[in-house]
């Protein structure tokens, strides 16, 4: 029996009903199912995209201080970021050159890497310094045995790594986030709340929704859908790779929708329901209001599960004021019941994605920033299945 072109299909079945997406917006369909709950897509998404582009991973200001590193998994893969003795950042495959077992795990500060297996050990330039009971082996070369080496560059105070050593330079790959928000001067900000979240839905679903517009006003209605403006007035401005800008009105994120700290000083032209919004490829959604800045990064956990990181970032003359403590968290408790309130949605979702019955439905005009994306994931993914 012929499946009709919208039919769910099965993970086998790759490739299938993706012409709808590719159409004029005004013609298309959301994509079906499977690209949200198939093991192989999520494969295939992880060697052709978060294997090849620059991620970002955290603030300058989590790795301050010589000694500090932060140890992290993105779908698999270890990766270990240290500030060195030097004070320079550097980035590493957290792999033993032993067994493979991770150095270290989690985030601090030390004097050094020692592996838990054998007691091997490593600098904080990632080479070996200690390797007992291998003199005997003609396979074994101290200099050959360091800490795999990851590129690692610095923007608007933000960490970025890549697994692709052709990758293009960072300031190419990040040149539309510079061009539409550096004046936001991030670089100027410090890091003031981060929060950590994990959720019942594949990762791609909270980036679309981070981007969708249409919602807002439905299931954000008591929180940041009574403060923005009409749901047609975001005009999204597209780049590649799935990139996108916007710039909007909304209120401040914080209950009654008036800043607690006031602008931040060089944005002091903006008006108090200034906004702006942008997504960098593959899982960056940059938010910002007149008083703060607060991405969030979407960490994939699994084909319906991901991690996602809020990081608000405030300037630094906020950190002076009175009550600063206490201000920060009022921001950071609104902004937990907007994220609460996307978690039962999103995880909806999720388990729709797995229907046989599901058949996705037409886009709105509003969902722009979600078509332009997925179109860019269908091109790097499944665009020859």
């Amino acid at each position: 029996m012929a499946l009709h072109e919208d039919t769910q299909l099965a993970p086998s079945s790759l490739g299938g009903g993706l012409d709808k997406i590719k159409a004029p917006i005004h013609q298309a369909r959301h994509v079906p199912g499977y690209v949200y709950s198939s093991a192989e897509v999520y494969e295939l998404e992880k060697q052709n995209i978060f294997l090849k582009d620059w991620l970002c991973v955290a603030r300058v200001e989590e790795l301050e201080n010589p000694g500090d590193y932060m140890a992290i998994r993105i779908m698999g893969e270890p990766a270990l970021i240290v500030r060195d003795d030097a004070g320079e950042l550097k980035a590493f495959s957290n792999a033993c050159a032993h067994r493979g077992v991770e150095v270290i795990q989690g985030e601090g500060n030390t004097t050094h890497f020692s592996c838990p297996y054998h007691g091997w050990t490593y600098d904080l330039k990632g080479g070996l310094t200690g390797a007992s009971f291998m003199e005997e082996s003609e396979e074994f070369d101290p200099e050959q045995c360091g800490l795999p080496p990851l590129r690692l560059d610095v923007w608007a105070g933000w960490i970025f790594i890549t697994f692709d050593e052709s990758a293009p330079p960072l300031a190419k790959f990040a040149a539309h986030f510079e061009q539409e928000f550096g004046f936001l001067r991030q670089e100027d900000c410090r890091l003031a709340i981060k929060l950590v979240v994990e959720l019942d839905c594949n990762w791609k679903l909270f980036v679309e929704n981070l981007l969708d517009v249409y919602h807002s006003a439905t299931l954000h209605v008591k929180t940041i859908g009574a403060k923005r403006g009409s749901a047609d007035k975001y005009p999204f401005h597209l780049f590649k790779l799935g990139g996108t800008s916007m710039f909007y009105n909304s209120d401040p994120m914080v209950p009654g929708g008036k800043s607690l700290f006031g602008k931040i000083p060089w944005l002091d032209d903006q008006p108090d329901n200034f906004a702006c919004s942008g997504h960098l490829s593959p899982n960056m959604q940059l938010i910002a209001r007149s008083d703060n800045i607060h991405p969030f990064l979407m960490w994939p956990l699994g084909p319906d599960r991901c991690q996602i990181i809020n990081y608000t970032l405030f300037p630094k003359e906020h950190f002076e004021q009175p009550g600063f403590e206490e201000k920060t968290q009022v921001y950071k408790d609104y902004l937990i019941e907007v994220v609460e309130e996307d978690r039962s949605m999103v995880a909806s979702l999720q388990q729709n994605m797995k229907s046989q019955r599901f058949r996705p439905g037409p886009l709105s005009k509003l969902e722009l920033g979600i078509y332009h994306v997925i179109n860019d994931f269908v091109d790097r993914t499944l665009s020859d299945r």
